[in-house]
């Protein structure tokens, strides 16, 4: 597992959190869930967001993609 600056959370570790974006990450493949959630933390990152909290995962039909969504947070505290 590669290292992530963005701290995985549930929606009640966010409460103080100012700020927020919507992400979606898209992976395929064996490791298609995994690719989709390192490609959203990445877009997270790129935001300077603190915690990523996974709204939704879609595993496409007839296809090996998976799209992840995701709520950025960007936490001052």
């Amino acid at each position: 597992m590669l290292y992530s600056r963005i701290n995985e959370a549930y929606d009640f570790e966010v409460t103080h959190c100012d700020s927020f974006a919507l992400v979606t990450g898209i992976g395929r493949g064996e490791t298609g869930l995994s690719d989709a959630q390192n490609s959203a933390k990445k877009q997270g990152e790129e935001l300077l967001g603190t915690h990523i909290v996974w709204l939704h995962v879609d595993y496409i039909e007839n296809s090996d993609q998976t799209r992840v969504v995701a709520v950025v947070y960007k936490c001052l505290i």
